[in-house]
């Protein structure tokens, strides 16, 4: 597995639009690694993004929001983790 993925990988990857990943990162959802001038995105980024695309699609909601809740499940975990 890569370690990371550029955007046209990550759209194949998650069946999503490469707008709506330009979204994400606008609003902050999504913080890609730049290298050579170019996005790129994490193993683990694209990890999360593909449980919340399935969450948005499962629970008939905002792709933003599930990757939001997401992300505050993973924060929540990994500060766990640490303590």
């Amino acid at each position: 597995m890569a370690d990371y993925y550029n955007f046209q990988q990550v759209v194949q990857m998650c069946g999503i639009a490469e707008s709506t990943l330009e979204q994400l990162q606008s609003k902050g959802l999504l913080e890609p690694t730049v290298k050579r001038g170019r996005p790129f995105l994490s193993s683990q980024q694209v990890y999360r993004l593909r449980i919340a695309v399935h969450q948005a699609s499962e629970e008939k909601i905002d792709l933003q929001e599930a990757l939001a809740r997401v992300e505050e499940r993973w924060l929540a975990q990994t500060t766990a983790l640490r303590n």
